[in-house]
């Protein structure tokens, strides 16, 4: 049940236990990719999605029947990475699976605190966003 969670943010800051500042970035206990793959490996920081965003080419394409975007890096081609677009989950309903990809960040928007900073895309294009955080949205376990 969301309205319980201490990270839930639909009716405003003052719900949060945590988090409660723009700009705040995830503490490694509360890295879900941490969490799931340990080691080294966490949700990107805002500035590794950034990174993501502007030294790459993208290609929208389906892959194993699952569409998404791959990520090619502009200095080795030979380096890329593929994103399905999931789409989102609210309430108890997924939307736009196949039509729209997200990836969070760790960081909480420097304009909303009940904001989550992310990358978002769709066929032709690809942009930095903010939603808000009791959206189900993926996340892309990195190193480093």
């Amino acid at each position: 049940d969301l309205s319980n969670s201490q990270y839930n943010g639909n009716e405003g800051s003052s719900k949060f236990n945590k988090y409660k500042n723009k700009g705040d970035t995830l503490e490694l206990e509360d890295d879900a990719a941490d969490k799931n793959m340990g080691g080294a490996w966490h949700i990107p920081t805002n500035d590794q999605i950034i990174e993501l965003f502007n030294n790459t080419t993208t290609t929208w394409i389906e892959e194993d029947g699952i569409e998404g975007m791959t990520f090619t890096s502009k200095k080795d081609d030979s380096k890329s990475i593929f994103i399905p677009a999931a789409g989102v989950a609210d309430n108890d309903s997924v939307c736009n699976i196949g039509k729209i990809g997200y990836l969070w960040s760790s960081m909480l928007s420097d304009k909303y605190d009940t904001h989550g900073m992310s990358l978002s895309f769709f066929v032709n294009c690809v942009f930095l966003s903010s939603y808000y955080r009791y959206l189900g949205m993926p996340v892309r376990g990195v190193i480093g």
